[in-house]
């Protein structure tokens, strides 16, 4: 072994620190749908608390698509990623968070009128 590599004893396991996001974690969902407002209103910016809000709006629409078993749209995920470009302002970044959850509305609406003609 090399001397400037550690024994992998000494990392900790893959995911060991992902437990905080799980339910009754310190960073996992908040359940209490007053508790999670209040915090969204203590965010003190007014387009950071607009941006949160919109990209709760989109975790919503994406966790209903996993439980009806759907998949989230490539052309979605790929928006989604785009946000995290440097060069995107607060308000861009509002903006296409609130085209991409437009996108996903319709993808839901499309599938479901879809889904129903089947059905008939």
């Amino acid at each position: 072994m090399s001397k400037h590599r550690k024994k992998d004893s000494q990392y900790p396991p893959i995911g060991a620190g992902l437990s905080q996001f799980e339910p009754g974690g310190q960073n996992g969902p908040i359940d209490d749908p007053k508790e999670y407002e209040a915090l969204v209103q203590g965010v003190a910016d007014p387009e950071q608390r607009e941006f949160l809000e919109e990209a709760s709006r989109f975790a919503t629409t994406w966790q209903y698509l996993s439980s009806a078993d759907m998949q989230l749209p490539p052309e979605i995920a790929i928006a989604v990623a785009d946000l995290k470009a440097r060069s995107l302002t607060v308000h861009d970044r509002i903006t296409r968070m609130r085209d991409v959850n437009q996108q996903l509305i319709e993808f839901i609406d499309k599938h479901d009128r879809e889904d129903s003609a089947v059905r008939q």
